[in-house]
């Protein structure tokens, strides 16, 4: 998973203070029972037939506000900062980490999962799958409701997807985790006469059956995917169609929005109905910290819960025996790479020549090393190891200076003479992310004579920049949304064409397009056999680590400081699961 066109973001060190708590319990009742009335805030049956949602017009201003009173939370309140203003509220359309892993206590899909990285009963009990792989009918449960009382059908979810496909809420995650559903690209693509997807059927109240295009073995995933996760039609209809305050954002996760001040906090509440049982929490509150070494500030004083922290404060924290007490890490089935982009204006990367020797002229364990202090695993793949279903077998290009050079000047810049003036653009909220682009410039321009320009960006405007594919060397994180390799290869490194002006692989931003790698992928994709599948991703992926549209870095670990006072978080290859067990002792 990475990034979507995002709001803007203010810069910001820090928010001032904490938002005010106290101890009563009480307060979460109170909180829980103001949240029905401020969520999905109109009654009544909900509509059947197609349901396209209606877009803003001239007309129509919506509720975008989120003046409610500021939340005093109780003792019961785990408390971690968010990195970047979230880029969204609305699942259709969020693609960054950051952001999805709020909006994973408000909304829920057909499918979730667990702690053991499998996928699980969600809003639907029960599924079944037909013979040939091609249908599948969900059983959805009965009794869950929206936050105003109305009960979550069939019809939802058909309502959720075709929101989600509908080019007026302009999603650029559809294209990428519904497009196999039959109907779903001619109605993202906008195709005449298309109102819905017509491979969602609502069969009965809580019935819903789904058609996909072929056999694929990792489809079931992409329904635990943010753009299939259920949302209240009234509200967002209500709203213009769109999902971007506290009202509208209405879903049936664990926890629902309660207060929300854009570059300060937000508070989520408990969700006392929720079908598998109230959180253990009556609140999250989440800060608004930009900077690093604010969020560790916080943490020390006792005002953060748990925080991520970067390989350079390892120094600090090994140093101070309560901290090292604390410290955490956790495996993620994430890749952070290099991308060298072909179709960026005036690219060199075009040429194969020049994009090897790029990968060959950086030393990943001087990266490792010096970077990220050892505490990653080095890279020479573009797929993580995913235990049980992939294990990566590329052979990386190695680290050669002296090739390197070579294949530079073949390509027809001797010692990176004529090669143009190139910016090497990554985001500015890690301090992990600068270390490594400072090492990997220095390390191009003294193996190869290149000088590039550092360029950390602002989140928002370096995810803008990246989806316009107008980056030409760029620093990067692929995170699996679900441990297949077609999540990496054919999602990401397939070659893109466009469909009635829309990409049909709009992830794959570097511009790499190979004929061989992309009929290994498509083969790959539909393959019955297990080990023949795994066979033609291991071709495929030697074809790419050859080529070099990626220069894969290392396999992501977090860094977490964790107070003991708090306990039962759930962790999972994609990061922490939503706070339903997680408890806080004050």
């Amino acid at each position: 998973m990475t990034d979507i066109r995002p709001l803007h973001i203010n810069k910001s060190d820090a928010i001032s203070s904490m938002v005010r708590r106290r101890t009563a319990s009480i307060a979460a009742t109170a909180l829980v029972a103001a949240l029905v009335s401020a969520g999905c805030n109109t009654t009544g049956s909900h509509s059947s037939g197609s349901s396209s949602p209606t877009p803003a017009t001239g007309g129509c201003t919506g509720d975008a506000s989120n003046n409610t009173p500021n939340i005093v939370t109780s003792a019961n309140t785990l408390r971690y900062a968010i990195t970047s203003e979230p880029t969204t509220l609305d699942p259709a359309t969020v693609r960054d980490g950051t952001t999805i892993d709020l909006l994973q206590q408000l909304y829920e899909g057909l499918v979730k999962w667990d702690a053991t990285n499998q996928l699980v009963p969600g809003m639907a009990e029960k599924w079944d799958i037909s013979a040939d792989g091609t249908t599948y009918t969900f059983h959805i449960r009965k009794g869950v409701k929206f936050p105003n009382g109305r009960e979550v059908n069939a019809e939802d979810f058909k309502y959720s997807i075709d929101r989600s496909c509908d080019p007026a809420t302009k999603s650029t995650t559809a294209d990428l985790y519904l497009s196999d559903i039959v109907g779903a690209v001619d109605r993202i693509h906008g195709k005449a006469g298309t109102r819905d997807v017509s491979g969602v059927r609502v069969v009965d109240s809580n019935t819903l059956e789904v058609k996909i295009t072929s056999y694929k073995p990792y489809w079931l995933a992409n329904m635990a995917q943010p753009p299939a996760y259920v949302v209240c039609k009234e509200v967002v209809e209500g709203n213009c169609g769109r999902i971007d305050s506290l009202k509208s954002a209405a879903g049936t996760g664990p926890f629902t929005l309660a207060y929300y001040k854009p570059n300060y906090v937000i508070t989520l509440a408990a969700n006392a109905s929720y079908h598998d049982g109230k959180p253990k929490l009556d609140f999250i509150e989440r800060p608004v910290i930009l900077d690093a070494n604010a969020r560790l500030s916080k943490y020390e004083a006792g005002e953060l819960d748990y925080v991520e922290i970067a390989p350079r404060d390892l120094d600090k924290v090994n140093s101070n025996p309560k901290l090292k007490n604390d410290l955490k890490s956790y495996p993620r089935a994430s890749t952070w790479y290099i991308g060298l982009n072909s179709s960026a204006p005036d690219s060199p990367f075009g040429k194969k020549e020049v994009r090897q020797a790029f990968a060959m002229a950086i030393d990943k364990k001087e990266v490792l090393r010096v970077g990220m202090k050892n505490m990653a695993d080095l890279a020479d793949s573009i797929v993580p190891d995913m235990p049980g279903t992939y294990k990566p077998e590329a052979k990386g290009l190695p680290f050669d200076p002296t090739k390197a050079k070579a294949l530079l000047a073949s390509a027809g810049y001797p010692d990176g003479k004529g090669f143009p003036t190139l910016t090497f653009s990554f985001r500015q909220d890690y301090p992990q992310v600068m270390d490594t682009a400072t090492i990997v410039a220095g390390q191009l321009k003294k193996n190869l004579g290149i000088t590039v320009q550092l360029k950390p960006m602002e989140w928002a405007t370096y995810l803008d920049e990246n989806e316009r594919k107008s980056q030409a060397l760029f620093h990067m994180r692929w995170g699996a949304d679900y441990l297949d390799p077609q999540d990496f290869l054919s999602i990401l490194l397939h070659s893109s064409k466009k469909v009635n002006g829309t990409e049909d692989h709009p992830e794959n931003t570097t511009g790499y397009s190979n004929p061989d790698f992309d009929k290994l992928c498509d083969a790959a994709d539909s393959e019955h056999d297990k080990a023949k599948r795994v066979d033609l991703y291991h071709k495929a992926e030697q074809i790419a680590v050859d080529d070099a549209p990626w220069i894969p870095l290392y396999y992501q670990r977090d860094l977490e400081l964790d107070s003991p006072k708090i306990k039962n978080i759930r962790d999972g290859l994609f990061g922490h699961l939503p706070h339903l067990t997680t408890t806080v002792q004050r």
